[in-house]
């Protein structure tokens, strides 16, 4: 008899909590539904950054304002009476939608997740195309990034210096150069500076010890590399080419030669249109290189290794000119002037003399810049 009691007990008891446990799923449903935090059919996610030190109040109104919860006020009562979950929300990036209940949204604002995005710089670009890029991955405006970008206190913090490449007063081009072309990820929501200081310290990753060791025995600095990085960057495509390339520069700088390179005149002209007339190689300004000697003031794009190494280590000739072999994207290299005119002609004027009547032959890629010229 006693034992059929137990049992029966037992059972009620069980019953019991059953009902009571429904009746507290019942209820905390009816107040989820009663305080208007019922989830929505909108199942769009939207980006949410949750700052250290953001209070569960503030964190409900944000929500609120993002259309991520209909009522912030409420959605903070559930989250302090019902869910007494409030002081456990950490920082963090997260990609919340409407459609999530309160339980799931403040699941996720517990985890600490870093909702990031990629984006990946080619080498070669100017400051307003990285900007451009960083923009577009949806990590800040290019406005902002421009801004940091030639802000005077982070040039300095780059350790930009005040004399240019051969000692020309002022660097106009702000952390031009010093953006190491690479591919990124970063949280969203991340700052504009954070941003550029982060490539700025890839590029210290990139420049070895050998590559100091080389800029110490040419006397050079890190901006004085970089600027005839971007030049050689600039010049040609063809990673192989690029030793060569550098040679005639350096070539050119040992016998006081100006360094007549179009990427430099084309750095200087407002809305570039792809044409350089005989006026623009005339007009003077700092980066024209065919008006003033040496380097111009700074880089006027993004290095990548292979033209920083090119820069520092160039090939052993006596070549000072090149042209563009047709449309071939590869140039022929002379150590003479005589040389360099028999190249134009059979290059540029004989090529596209015969391209233009629709002689020249198949198969032929993308035309490059004929590079330094006498």
């Amino acid at each position: 008899m006693l034992k059929k009691l137990v049992a029966f007990v037992t059972v009620a008891l069980c019953v019991l909590a059953l009902v009571a446990g429904g009746a507290v799923y019942v209820y905390r449903g009816k107040l989820i539904e009663f305080a208007g935090l019922a989830r929505s059919s909108e199942k769009t996610k939207k980006t949410y950054v949750l700052a250290r030190g953001t209070s569960p109040k503030k964190v409900a109104q944000q929500l609120e304002e993002l259309g991520i919860v209909a009522d912030g006020e409420k959605f903070f009562r559930w989250m302090h009476y019902v869910g007494k979950n409030d002081g456990t929300l950490k920082a963090g990036t997260y990609e919340l939608s409407p459609s999530m209940t309160p339980e799931q949204i403040v699941a996720e604002l517990q985890t600490g997740r870093q909702v990031e995005v990629k984006f990946t710089v080619p080498e070669g670009l100017r400051k307003e195309e990285v900007a451009a890029i960083i923009a577009a991955a949806g990590l800040g405006t290019k406005a902002e990034l421009l801004a940091a970008m030639n802000d005077p206190a982070l040039v300095r913090e780059f350790g930009v210096p005040d004399k240019g490449a051969d000692g020309q007063d002022g660097v106009p081009g702000g952390v031009e150069g010093y953006l190491y072309p690479d591919t990124y990820q970063f949280p969203r929501g991340s700052e504009p500076r954070a941003i550029l200081r982060r490539m700025r310290a890839r590029l210290d990753e990139v420049v070895t010890d050998r590559m100091k060791k080389k800029m110490a025995a040419l006397g050079w600095s890190l901006h004085k590399t970089l600027t005839l990085a971007a030049i050689v960057e600039k010049e040609t495509g063809a990673r192989e080419e690029r030793p060569h390339i550098s040679s005639v520069f350096h070539n050119r700088m040992k016998r006081g030669m100006k360094m007549q390179t179009d990427p430099t005149v084309i750095y200087g002209i407002p809305d570039y249109d792809g044409n350089i007339r005989k006026s623009d190689l005339l007009r003077p300004h700092a980066y024209n290189t065919y008006v003033i000697a040496g380097l111009p003031p700074g880089p006027i794009a993004q290095p990548g290794r292979a033209a920083i190494e090119a820069a520092l280590f160039p090939t052993n000739d006596d070549d000072v000119f090149f042209v563009a072999m047709g449309d071939s994207g590869r140039h022929q290299f002379c150590p003479t002037l005589e040389c360099h005119n028999a190249a134009v002609q059979k290059w540029q004027i004989e090529f596209y003399g015969r391209k233009r009547s629709g002689e020249a032959p198949a198969g032929e890629g993308a035309n490059t810049d004929g590079g330094a010229a006498p």
